[in-house]
């Protein structure tokens, strides 16, 4: 029974840190567009047997998970994204990762007991998950429902790159 409870807890925990990640990309994208919705899915895109969770504009749709993404849902009514729109979209999970590690790490420390600990791991799969994201590659195949996505690293080196040669075109 306490190996059951450990394994449910490390999922839960990973869970909430992909959350955290998640809704970075989403407040990202509410923040520079007034007119989007975004929806962040835990697990794969289906919104069934998921908790269904609104937060203004934001739509989440969660499970636990060891994998998360955020879409537009409403992408055919909205003006494509500028490019700084979608740095700001990308970043906006890492940035939101690392300061999920900040907060739930201070916190740790002022928390007692076995919310202290959760406060503490949550911090750390953060920390980790804003590395995971950061460094530019393609995701492998063990990252079931995102697997040959970029990474936002990747995704933000791309979009630098593809205005550097729209500059040198123009020019």
């Amino acid at each position: 029974m306490g190996m059951l409870f450990e394994v449910v807890m490390v999922l839960l925990i990973i869970s909430a840190a992909l959350l955290i990640h998640e809704l970075g990309h989403a407040v990202g994208l509410v923040v520079k567009n007034k007119k989007v919705k975004p929806e962040v899915y835990l697990g794969s895109l289906s919104k069934e047997k998921k908790l269904k969770l609104s937060l203004g504009r934001i739509t989440c749709y969660i499970t636990i998970a060891l994998s998360g993404i955020c879409r537009i849902s409403n992408e055919s009514e909205i003006s494509p994204l500028t490019n700084k729109q979608r740095i700001i979209f990308a970043a906006g999970g890492p940035i939101a990762s690392l300061l999920g590690f900040a907060i739930f790490y201070l916190s740790s420390h002022f928390v007692p007991g076995v919310m202290g600990i959760v406060s503490n791991r949550v911090a750390f799969v953060s920390l980790i998950t804003f590395f995971l994201t950061v460094i530019p590659y393609n995701y492998p195949a063990f990252f079931k429902h995102v697997s040959g996505f970029q990474s936002d690293g990747l995704y933000i080196l791309n979009i630098i790159r593809e205005m550097k040669n729209h500059s040198k075109a123009v020019s």
